[in-house]
């Protein structure tokens, strides 16, 4: 079971008493305090750039309306950015001034108090992790200057590991005011046992079933093993992956994958046995690269109106790959803002040995926005792949082709049910894709959140190929509930145009509209 984790720094210094040096406007009933003027005071120990930064990022703007929020708000900003400039003592006064019969003057007056460094970190709470594994991801050394970002680099890289429920990092000897501040890590192990079932139900494939069984901590080192199955009327699949953290370097990580996978699709078979090494450099928290290599044993064939395009397939795919993933922290949050971009190049066959023989290349965008008020999130994705046989067609395995549709994107059809279409009318994978979708997700009540959707897109049978006169189009409505296991998602997608000739084991398309049910959001 998944369980909820907790992250909580401890501030050094308090982030704003407010103090009145003269007596504010009164309002009256109805009306208003307006901003005439803001004005920051002995900010000058900052860059001259982080106090435009600071006079930007802070709520109380001249003409603006005074809040107790807005000004709250301004002070917490004015001593995080004096904190993370090595001031870890910072305080901050806002003093209101009569300006006007209706204005009011507001002076920010910084006490930055001493200059501070990083001293000594101590680490408590853990017994069955090493302190070596949670030091190695402190953002930050004896010495440097202070600087509370760093602190919260080093919750949020220790959380990602997945070992804790919680973890606070705060300041000791505060009222020492010492020039070298000394931290102290406290953590709260968990059990590193990890598991999840769920059930899903696809129109084509009607009910699904997966498991998977997660050790975060497998043998010590924070090593990861992970094992899913997965079964439904389609396919079938197997897999066990094992990731290495920390590979000679901190930031360099070996996974080991195995998987078997079979496809029994209302148009073809498919079944693939193999494995792959990756090696992962996270060269930023924002940036990451794999480099991997992968084998495995690809047979296949087409069951339904032999078509051009496929033929009876059994050869060794040899094919290594190189991704880059460039995305905002936190974007795998409930209610996230932010953006994420990925990139996916492969090259298979040519001169590695190997029986199939391509170049694959694949992009996806996302972009998230919460509003501070959270009544919304409001995302979009943009896929755009193609694979290019070196030779034929069939250079190209079954399972490597490109469909759309089903619970990931283009809801209004079932899994591998939009692609273009063998003579008898059955879906059997293209060489181009292009698909968008745009989300509007909106909580209702505790734990229950609903969604609108609408997605466009298609599959072509060249590679490099886009016809924008040729997309599909569907919408729907959707439901999201919270639970312990995970969010449950819920969606009706209606096709808002047809995929002509298409037919699903032999007979015509009968309902314009899918039910797709899953765990977690569609990105």
């Amino acid at each position: 079971m998944t369980s909820t984790f907790k992250v909580v720094v401890t501030l050094l210094a308090s982030a704003a008493a407010h103090g009145c040096r003269s007596i504010p406007p009164k309002a009256t009933p109805g009306s208003s305090v307006r901003v005439a003027d803001v004005h920051l005071e002995n900010f000058d120990v900052l860059p001259p750039d982080a106090v435009e930064d600071l006079h930007g990022r802070i709520p109380l703007k001249s003409g603006g309306t005074l809040t107790d929020t807005a000004e709250q708000t301004t002070g917490n900003l004015a001593v995080e950015t004096l904190q993370n400039h090595g001031y870890p003592y910072a305080a901050v006064q806002i003093e209101r001034m009569v300006a006007g019969p209706d204005g009011t003057r507001l002076v920010v007056r910084a006490d930055p108090g001493p200059l501070g460094f990083f001293g000594q970190t101590d680490i408590a709470g853990n017994t069955r992790v090493e302190d070596s594994i949670i030091r190695r991801r402190i953002a930050y050394e004896p010495g440097d200057l202070f600087n509370r970002s760093a602190m919260e680099r080093s919750q949020q890289q220790i959380g990602a590991l997945e070992l804790f429920k919680s973890v606070r990092i705060e300041a000791t000897n505060l009222d020492q005011r010492p020039v070298d501040v000394p931290t102290l890590i406290t953590v709260e192990e968990q059990n590193p046992w990890r598991w999840n079932l769920s059930l899903g139900y696809e129109a084509a494939e009607r009910l699904s079933f997966e498991a998977r069984l997660r050790n975060v901590n497998f043998f010590g080192g924070a090593r990861h093993l992970e094992i899913t199955g997965r079964v439904s009327s389609i396919d079938r699949l197997a897999e066990v992956m094992f990731i290495q953290p920390e590979l000679i370097r901190p930031r360099v990580s070996l996974s080991l994958q195995a998987r078997h996978w079979s496809v029994d699709g209302p148009a073809f078979q498919a079944l693939s046995r193999g494995g792959q090494a990756a090696v992962t450099w996270t060269s930023t928290p924002r940036l990451s690269t794999t480099f991997a290599y992968a084998a495995s044993r690809e047979r296949g064939n087409v069951t339904r109106g032999l078509d051009p395009l496929t033929e009876l397939q059994d050869g060794m795919l040899s094919a290594w790959s190189l991704d880059l993933d460039h995305r905002t922290p936190g974007v795998e949050r409930a209610a996230p803002s932010g953006r994420a971009m990925l990139m996916h190049l492969e090259q298979a066959g040519g001169w590695m040995p190997g029986t199939f023989n391509y170049y694959n290349v694949f992009g996806e965008a996302r972009l998230y926005r919460t509003p501070s008020n959270r009544r919304f999130t409001f995302a979009a994705q943009g896929r755009y792949g193609s694979i290019a046989p070196m030779g034929a067609d069939t250079d190209i395995p079954i399972l490597k082709r490109l469909f759309l549709g089903g619970s990931g994107q283009m809801r209004g059809w079932s899994r591998f049910e939009v692609s273009p279409l063998s003579i008898d009318g059955e879906p059997i994978g293209g060489k181009s894709m292009l698909a968008g979708t745009a989300e509007i997700r909106v909580p209702l009540m505790h734990r229950l959140r609903a969604a609108l959707f609408a997605e466009g897109g298609n599959v072509w049978r060249r590679d490099w190929t886009v016809h924008f006169d040729d997309l599909l189009f569907d919408a729907g409505p959707g439901v999201r509930i919270d639970t312990p296991f995970g969010v449950i998602r819920v969606d009706v997608g209606f096709q808002l145009n047809s995929l002509e000739g298409l037919r699903i084991d032999g007979q015509p398309q009968r309902h314009p509209w899918r039910i797709n049910l899953g765990l977690g959001e569609a990105f």
